[in-house]
């Protein structure tokens, strides 16, 4: 990814681009990462909230801390990841060059028509096959899962939406915590060179 991701940087110099990466997660209100504690001899158990409560939402980030986002209901397919690409070059000021994972949704003739037709505003690139740890948005992922549930699971769906949405809104004023996911001995290498 290294080389290729130099290729890619040396495309947005010339042409003025900002490079994203994106990601999808689906947050569960029984997402439980921690540890439990129980009397010896006994299970530890956690109650959670029926029936199973689940926000999705796709994002990108850059290395400068950009943070874009968009929640969906149901799974990623074209419809909905043409719908998050449209927001991204609405609300853009330059060309996006957008690193992606290999997700079959992000490969439907459906997307690859409608970036090629807007190949001046967007451009997508795809990360090296079974890499995530490459993908800077995976460590944002991980990053809000912990966060949401830490005041305990939430009790119904708009609670949990909140906290996903409370999470991202926080984030996005918070660029050096953005461009702490580049800092990971795996991401570094989109790292920006003045915190390496």
């Amino acid at each position: 990814m290294l080389e290729t991701y130099h290729a890619i940087e040396a495309q947005a110099e010339r042409e003025q681009a900002e490079i994203l990466w994106t990601d999808e997660v689906g947050v569960t209100a029984d997402h439980q990462p921690g540890y439990g504690y129980a009397r010896e001899g006994q299970r530890a158990t956690m109650e959670v909230p029926r029936p199973h409560l689940r926000v999705n939402q796709i994002s990108a980030i850059s290395n400068e801390g950009t943070v874009r986002f968009m929640t969906y209901k149901g799974t990623l397919n074209a419809a909905v990841l043409l719908m998050f690409l449209t927001r991204l070059i609405a609300g853009a000021s330059r060309k996006i060059l957008l690193i992606a994972d290999r997700l079959q949704a992000h490969k439907t003739l459906a997307v690859q028509a409608w970036v090629e037709a807007h190949r001046e505003q967007i451009e997508v690139f795809y990360l090296t096959p079974y890499s995530p740890e490459l993908n800077p948005v995976e460590y944002l992922n991980n990053d809000m899962k912990g966060a949401v549930n830490e005041a305990g699971l939430p009790p119904d769906r708009p609670t949990l939406q909140g906290r996903v949405l409370g999470f991202m809104k926080h984030l996005a004023g918070v660029p050096k915590h953005v461009i702490s996911y580049f800092l990971h001995p795996w991401t570094q290498y989109a790292a920006p060179v003045e915190l390496l």
